[in-house]
């Protein structure tokens, strides 16, 4: 199997053979125009001569005058042959140089007065161009020719042509080096790029790529490789911190657990305390398993492998009905929670995770409230987007937390009360769910005051809107 080339030489060879391509074509053009040109010339020049030899033989008003009066002239004319001859062939004037009839006769006369031309060739003196005309002379119509040897143009030629075969070789091979070397220098980059990526691993993530120009095509894929890499350092240190914060989480009450446990083994049975033991493991017991339950929503989550089941869903049913479930926890809390507005609004989603997310939501509203607080629930379409806005008159959120509130186990104060303790997921959850739908969760508050938390989804195509079923319960 052969090694493909690399892009240095495919480069290369690509650039050679298209000026190969260009110089062929231009030296055939240069050739083909040459010889046209010459031809040409040669064509002028003859038909100047011609029309001369023409005038002096209608002036010779005798036939048997014309090789002293035309030889003067003709007979032995610097470059030029001409001859002379009746429509029968009977030559009357030759030059001295051809000696005998050398020049072959026109064959077509239909042309009559205007001159004609064509290439001969002459035994043993190669290749000439030839022009006739047929002149009404005082003795009858006669046929005029002259001729001149090709030989100098096709030697001009000649030389044209070798110069072009030297010259396109040498410049070709001077081009393709010069490409290489040009591709090398304009590759060079990559070759530094490929050594510092060689370098970045997963402990070494904070390595970026250089370019020379960020504005060229290296410059934007350097850019592009640069803001990837960022982005697999935000995801590494996502999940070195949330796997230290689940080890952290997972360790209190496991130690707590052991803990008690120890105790109640090394000291004599007594069914109250036993039972106050046994109570104590299990409430630390379901509140790892809601943590689990939550660290492996979220993983199932980033992994993709629990897609949800998109359907139409009436928003502002949903929110209705997690809002009566949630009345008993505001009693409890002396918290007053009412829908004040919930327009009719159809999105596409999964009725459990989107039941799930506002739960979560009114649950924090609720559980972070005042006795007597109030909270208020919106639902409304704007702009081809639900919206459902929760607003609350609690404790608020201090501003220089409100950057961290959706990372993964962050909480506010752990000493806000013993009730409002959690495990910090909920609100990564909650932005979870939202993007994947296609939506996002955005928080205000003024500390002291109260905290808004508005949910913007988009919105479904009415006529598909089915009614909320009660699956959506679970």
């Amino acid at each position: 199997m052969t090694r493909p080339l690399s892009i240095r030489w495919r480069l290369t060879l690509w650039y050679g053979a298209v000026l190969a391509a260009i110089l062929i074509s231009f030296s055939v053009a240069v050739h083909v125009l040459m010889r046209h040109h010459l031809m040409v010339l040669t064509d002028g020049s003859l038909g100047e001569e011609l029309a001369d030899f023409s005038g002096d033989v209608g002036r010779c008003r005798r036939l048997a005058d014309f090789q002293s009066e035309l030889g003067l002239r003709y007979a032995s004319h610097e470059g030029y042959e001409f001859q002379v001859s009746d429509l029968a062939g009977r030559c009357l004037f030759l030059s001295n140089a051809l000696g005998v009839r050398d020049l072959p006769p026109p064959g077509d006369l239909s042309g009559g007065t205007a001159p004609a031309f064509r290439s001969i060739s002459l035994e043993g003196r190669g290749r000439w161009r030839m022009a006739w005309r047929v002149l009404d002379h005082a003795s009858g119509p006669l046929v005029i020719q002259a001729a001149i040897s090709l030989q100098a143009r096709d030697r001009a030629l000649e030389s044209l042509l070798g110069v072009l075969l030297l010259a396109g070789p040498l410049a070709l091979g001077g081009t393709l080096g010069g490409g290489y070397w040009l591709a090398r220098k304009a590759l060079a980059p990559v070759d530094r790029m490929v050594a510092t990526a060689q370098e970045i691993t997963a402990t070494r993530l904070d390595r970026r790529l250089e370019a020379p120009n960020p504005h060229d095509e290296l410059g934007r894929l350097v850019a592009t490789f640069n803001a990837m890499i960022s982005r697999l350092e935000r995801s590494f240190d996502e999940v070195r911190r949330f796997t230290a914060d689940a080890a952290h989480e997972l360790r209190t009450p496991l130690a707590a657990m052991r803990t008690e446990a120890e105790v109640a083994l090394r000291s004599p049975r007594v069914p109250d305390r036993d039972a106050r033991v046994l109570e104590d493991l299990l409430e630390e017991i379901e509140r790892l398993s809601r943590l689990v339950s939550q660290m492996l929503f979220l993983c199932r989550e980033d992994a993709g492998v629990d897609p949800a089941e998109f359907r139409p869903i009436q928003l502002d049913e949903l929110v209705h009905d997690a809002a009566d479930h949630m009345q008993v926890v505001a009693r409890e809390k002396g918290v007053s929670l009412e829908v004040v507005a919930a327009e009719p609004t159809t999105v596409r989603g999964d009725a459990v995770r989107l039941r799930q997310l506002v739960f979560n939501l009114l649950d924090n509203a609720v559980k972070y409230n005042t006795p007597g607080g109030e909270v208020i629930v919106r639902t409304e379409a704007q702009n081809g987007r639900a919206k459902v806005t929760i607003t609350d008159t609690g404790i608020g959120i201090p501003p220089e937390h409100l950057p961290h509130l959706f990372e993964r186990f962050y909480r506010v104060d752990p000493a806000r009360g013993p009730e409002t303790t959690g495990s910090g997921l909920g609100l990564s959850i909650c932005r979870s769910i939202a993007e994947a739908h296609g939506g996002r969760v955005e928080i205000t508050s003024t500390f002291g005051q109260g905290t808004t938390v508005t949910l913007g989804l988009p919105a479904a195509v009415a006529e598909t809107a089915v009614e909320y079923e009660g699956a959506a319960r679970v």
